[in-house]
This record gives C-alpha cells, sequence and structure tokens, in this order.
C-alpha cells in the first residue's frame, strides 16, 4: 500500500469519526428535550357571523398544544350544538364559551343585552343616525340641542361613548354598508335612561359616530357652566355677606364711691373760771358740748378769798345772744 491510498484510508477514518460524534450529540440532544403535551381543541371550520347557530359542519377537532388553549375551550361539537355566536369567529379561531350565547337563549336583542344594562331606542333620521352609517357594536354619543340663556342655540352632548345594539331590526352588522332604519337601539345604564327621557322631552336627540376604539371623553360644557354659575352665586354671597362688626366693649364700672374724708377735729376750746384773783380753772370743751377738767389749777389762793368766780373767757357759746349759763358750756 502506496503513501497515497494510505492517506485517502486516514482522511475516511477521520470522516466516520466525526459523524460518529455528531450523530451522537444529536440523539443524545432530542433525547433530553420534553416531551410537548397535545390536546384536542374545537376550532371554527369557516368564519361565523353572529346569530348563527352552530351545527356540525361549521366547527372541527384540531390538535393543540395544551399551553397553548385557551382558557373556556371546547374539545367536542356535541358542547357547542344548538347555541348561536354572539361574537363573530374567524376561521381556525378556537370557539370559547364567551363567545357563544347561552344554551336555550333565544337569539335576537334580548341575549345581546349586557348584564345590569338596558335597551333604549331613539328615533332618527338620515341626518340624525349619521346616513344610516351607525350600525351595531358601534360606539356614538347622544347630542342635543338646547336654547341658552342669551336666546341662542347650544349643543351639548348629553351620554357619550354609547354601545349600539341594533339598527332598527337589524342586530348584525352588514359588511360595510349603510342600512335605513328609523330607530337606533342602544345600550345604558338605568340612570342613562333617566337622563335619555328627560333629554327627548326637551327635544329631539343626534347621533355622533365615533370611531374604531376611540373611547375618549370630552368636558361637559353643562357641568362647566354649572360650576361658572356656582362660583359666581358664591361670589355674590361672599360680597352681601354683612360683616359682622364687633361689639364695643362696656365701659369699665364706675369706681366705687370714695368716701367723704373725714374733717379734721376742730381745735379744743378751753374755758377758764376764776375765782377770785388766786384760783383759776380751766375746763375743755369737746365738740359734743361736754365739760371735762384739762390743764392744771392755778396755784391756789389763799381761803380767805371769797370773792366770786368770774368768767374770763368763753368762746363755746355759739349764740351770743343767750343768756350766759343755759348753754351746754355753762360750768358752774
Amino acid at each position: 500500500m502506496n503513501g497515497k491510498s494510505m492517506g485517502m484510508l486516514s482522511v475516511a477514518v477521520l470522516c466516520g469519526l466525526g459523524a460518529m460524534y455528531g450523530t451522537s450529540k444529536l440523539i443524545s440532544k432530542e433525547k433530553g428535550q420534553p416531551v410537548v403535551e397535545m390536546q384536542d381543541v374545537l376550532v371554527a371550520a369557516r368564519d361565523l357571523k353572529l346569530e348563527e347557530v352552530i351545527r356540525p359542519d361549521m366547527v372541527k377537532v384540531v390538535q393543540m398544544a395544551k399551553t397553548a388553549v385557551p382558557a373556556g375551550a371546547f374539545s367536542s361539537i356535541k358542547d357547542v350544538e344548538e347555541r348561536w355566536v354572539q361574537h363573530a369567529l374567524l376561521e381556525n379561531e378556537p370557539v370559547v364559551d364567551r363567545k357563544l350565547a347561552p344554551r336555550g337563549s333565544p337569539p335576537g336583542l334580548i341575549a345581546r343585552i349586557p348584564k345590569g344594562m338596558r335597551a333604549f331606542a331613539i328615533e332618527v333620521n338620515e341626518q340624525t343616525g349619521v346616513s344610516g352609517f351607525v350600525l351595531p357594536d358601534h360606539r356614538v354619543d347622544v347630542v342635543q340641542t338646547e336654547t341658552g340663556p342669551n336666546g341662542q342655540s347650544e349643543a351639548e352632548s348629553v351620554l357619550q361613548d354609547v354601545l349600539v345594539l341594533a339598527s332598527g331590526q337589524t342586530f348584525t352588522r352588514p359588511d360595510d354598508r349603510s342600512i335605513q332604519s328609523r330607530t337606533v337601539t342602544l345600550a345604558v345604564t338605568p340612570e342613562q335612561v333617566d337622563i335619555l327621557v328627560a333629554a327627548k322631552s326637551r327635544g329631539p336627540l343626534t347621533l355622533a359616530l365615533r370611531g374604531l376604539n376611540d373611547h375618549t371623553q370630552a368636558p361637559s360644557k353643562k357641568k362647566e357652566r354649572e360650576k361658572a354659575k356656582e362660583k359666581e352665586r358664591e361670589k355674590a354671597a361672599a360680597s352681601k355677606e354683612v360683616v359682622a362688626v364687633k361689639a364695643p366693649e362696656p365701659p369699665p364700672p364706675p369706681p366705687p364711691p370714695v368716701a367723704a374724708p373725714t374733717p379734721p377735729p376742730s381745735p379744743a376750746r378751753f374755758v377758764a373760771i376764776y375765782r377770785g384773783l388766786d384760783n383759776m380753772r380751766r375746763l375743755r370743751i369737746d365738740q359734743a358740748g361736754d365739760a371735762t377738767a384739762g390743764g392744771e389749777a392755778a396755784p391756789a389762793a389763799p381761803a380767805a378769798s371769797t370773792a366770786p368766780a368770774a368768767v374770763i373767757a368763753a368762746p363755746a357759746t355759739t349764740d351770743p345772744m343767750k343768756p350766759a349759763g343755759t348753754g351746754p358750756e355753762a360750768v358752774r
């Protein structure tokens, strides 16, 4: 065997070893992958429109990964027989419970009214009904024209983003074509029913068609006007409010009467009595007119002196015309 043959043999051996290694890796990798669990799922065999009653030829069973099966899906045709379509289904779309009407419920408007809502019909014409393009499942605003306080006409949205249940007697939406009808039935709450009844008594209503997935809420002009009027009333009430004047404090009570000062005692008055020339006695006359002994007696005169006493001074006498010796000042 020459060298050329040996080289070719070596290359072949290496290729075989590489193929064996790659095959073993591939087999080990496939063995390590988890097994996907499959499940039978009922899907639409064709496009299903609203209010179509499901029959066996309208659905089919396919295999689908269990992790991809939507909630409420069916696996048997018997589970959906005699139930009608409440929401349109596309071909090969899984049939779920929430897109079908309850078993035994009659097809029509009554089955399409959402829970807690009411169906309310509004009379329309070609203009107020957007030329017949207001169709079931559309969203509209209800507008009313009123005469404002200044005598001019003003438009106000009574309700916004309201679901349309039916247009005339049509409950399903045709493909992009208008429906000439005289009424449009809306799904509203009980409170909105009261609003619409009151609005109809004031005048005709007009519908404004909304775009797809447009749920924006425009500010209400009526509420803004009411807020502005409320602010004006509050401002007027504040300007007319009488500011309470603080009552003046009562004058302080007059000071208690000051007692008249006691007049100073009158100076003491004395009466000097002389008995002869050598015996004198002084008597003090107080305010009450009583006489008390006061001062000191003069040195006694000789007893031989028997001359009668003479009054030298008698300032206590108040009446000069009264005879001496008759008043309280007289001292015997």
